[in-house]
């Protein structure tokens, strides 16, 4: 059956970046383009295989995820009137790295695998340069009030902990003074730093006698120096840690309809890393207080009460 894809013409994009600014292309609320579309089947043809090389394309159905804050996310599917012949998916998440940290990027990649590996996550399907196939779990993300709630907060612990727990075959030693660092290193070599940012908060309610006017390289190296020194006199645990456990990167499983059968997963590994076992803690009790739904400049909404 002709399916309008060649096989010659589905290999990945020249580079990772081409497959990027391919897929960021993609709109919310408008038609995904053709040539998305005609990538995304290729992508599938290649790498998911059984039924997926033989579909035509209009038994085949893709829209954009929402949820996804540092990749494109998209669910790809066959219809339902199309026979599966082995142990192909129906559907699948195609998701298109947008990380520009290499090291990172391959750091999250081997964590991906060992944790679907071990069932704690959605199964690898596929791997190409600039993304991969995921496992589709038909859930959706805890919105921002969910995740303080007595329900979420009891069945969320478990899991972090679960995480804390892993012996992942990356190296021990937090990174995140030196992570620090290097960001106020490449501030250094714009011109912007020679000056410093005028601080301005619309949201956070802070006496202005509490913050600089102006954030310069001296405050943010001050601010460096004061963390270090202080991590050294807590001995915070050193744990695999997820690093960004916001109310986007956890899953409500569809069959979580009543209190006592609440399924979450947590995903998105980007950023994880071993580091003190305070930091996952104390930044999963700051996300309570911050809302990423807002369409509005700056994009996020801070609920005082929540901090």
């Amino acid at each position: 059956m002709d399916n309008g894809v060649n096989e010659s013409s589905s290999s990945p994009a020249n580079g990772t970046g081409d497959l990027k600014a391919l897929f960021s292309s993609v709109r919310a609320g408008s038609p995904i383009p053709s040539e998305v579309v005609s990538k995304a089947q290729s992508l599938c043809f290649r790498y998911l295989s059984g039924s997926w090389k033989s579909t035509p394309a209009d038994r085949f159905s893709m829209r954009q995820l929402t949820g996804g804050m540092s990749n494109l996310l998209f669910l790809v599917e066959l219809c339902e009137s199309i026979q599966l012949k082995n142990s192909e998916p129906r559907r699948a998440v195609l998701r298109i790295h947008c990380q520009s940290d290499n090291e990172q990027l391959l750091t999250e990649s081997v964590v991906f695998s060992i944790l679907s590996e071990r069932k704690l996550g959605p199964r690898l399907l596929g791997v190409f340069p600039g993304g991969r196939f995921e496992e589709y779990l038909p859930s959706r993300p805890l919105q921002c009030q969910e995740i303080s709630q007595p329900r979420f907060i009891s069945k969320i612990a478990p899991k972090l902990a679960q995480v804390h727990s892993l012996d992942i075959p990356l190296r021990k030693h937090p990174r995140m003074i030196n992570r620090m660092r290097g960001w106020i290193e490449k501030w250094s070599s714009l011109e912007s730093s020679k000056h410093g940012i005028e601080m301005k908060l619309t949201l956070s309610k802070v006496d202005p006698s509490k913050y600089p006017s102006h954030l310069s390289l001296e405050n943010l190296n001050a601010e460096v120096a004061f963390v270090e020194r202080f991590l050294a006199t807590i001995h915070s645990p050193v744990v695999f840690s997820h690093n960004d456990l916001s109310e986007g990167n956890i899953l409500l499983m569809e069959k979580g309809d009543a209190d006592d059968t609440d399924e979450l997963v947590l995903i998105d590994f980007e950023y994880c890393d071993f580091n003190y076992r305070g930091f996952d803690l104390g930044n999963h009790l700051c996300e309570y207080g911050l809302d990423y739904e807002s369409n509005k400049h700056p994009y996020y909404l801070v609920h005082h009460d929540k901090l």
